[in-house]
Formats: C-alpha cells, structure tokens, sequence
C-alpha cells in the first residue's frame, strides 16, 4: 500500500493515511448494501439493526460514511462535525421541577 500511495510510513501523523485505508477496509468487507445501509438515491442511508428501519438523518463518523459513499460510487459528503451531546438524563436534569403524563391515566 505504502509503494502504490507513494508513501514511506502510512501512520506518519504529519501525513496520516492509515485512517482512510482503514475506514475503506470497513466499508469493503464489513458493511453490505441492504443489510447494514440502503442507497436511495444519492444518499447512504443507515439501516438500524435491532429494528430494520432506516435512521433517517444518521451518519456514521470519522469518515466511514464516506468511505460508504465511495463504495457505492457516490460522490463523498462532507464529515459533519458534533459540537456537543448529552443524555436524556443530563438534559432533564437541568431543570428543577418536572411534570409527567400518563397515557393510561382515567
């Protein structure tokens, strides 16, 4: 790989490329077209696999969407970028006082 890329070391950190070859090797032998992803369109779209439903707006990350995307012959997204996250539990817990519903209350 190091002689096709032209490269002397493929984890130099000043020219990373392992990251890449590694989220291609994933995308090649791991993941299968209508078992983990559907293409619909010009979109991956990511499968859920406790349920079989599509995840409408998921993205897998550090590339490996990407890597998916060039798989199937689409042209790559840009890597999108989580700025923060947090839990259900943390975000309720922001708040002094919560109020509930019940749906099977008389």
């Amino acid at each position: 790989v190091e002689r096709i890329l032209s490269v002397r070391d493929l984890f130099n950190p000043k020219d990373p490329w392992s990251p890449y070859i590694i989220n291609a090797l994933k995308a090649k032998a791991l993941f299968k077209k209508d078992v983990q992803y559907v293409t619909r369109g010009t979109e991956i779209m990511i499968v859920d696999e406790f349920t079989g439903r599509v995840l409408e707006g998921r993205r897998w990350s550090n590339g490996l969407h990407q890597s998916v995307e060039a798989k199937e012959g689409l042209q790559p997204s840009q890597e999108t970028q989580t700025v923060a996250s947090i839990t259900y539990q943390s975000f309720f817990r922001l708040y002094k006082t919560l109020s509930g519903m019940s749906g099977t209350a008389n």
